[in-house]
């Protein structure tokens, strides 16, 4: 029954941690396109797939915020898995 519990926890906190690191990743592309164009700055923080649109074009090319925001996508994941 602990050991449940234990693992309970650590996927709950898998969850938070990928979702704050989704999170301020998310936050740091959206202020770099609000500088650039409301619009965009408003799709990027609203949406959260958006990022991968925009960082990914080449005039906007922002590679670290988006590699962050997938890893913090993939330990948001495993946190759901069991």
């Amino acid at each position: 029954m602990e050991e449940t519990t234990a693992l309970g926890d650590m996927n709950a906190n898998m969850v938070l941690l990928g979702f704050l690191i989704m999170l301020v990743c998310q936050d740091i592309v959206a202020i770099r396109a609000f500088k650039r164009n409301v619009r965009e700055g408003i799709l990027c923080a609203m949406v959260p797939g958006y990022i991968l649109f925009y960082a990914s074009r080449e005039e906007t090319k922002q590679v670290k915020p988006v590699i962050g925001w997938l890893v913090g996508l993939t330990v948001l994941l495993m946190g759901f898995m069991r």
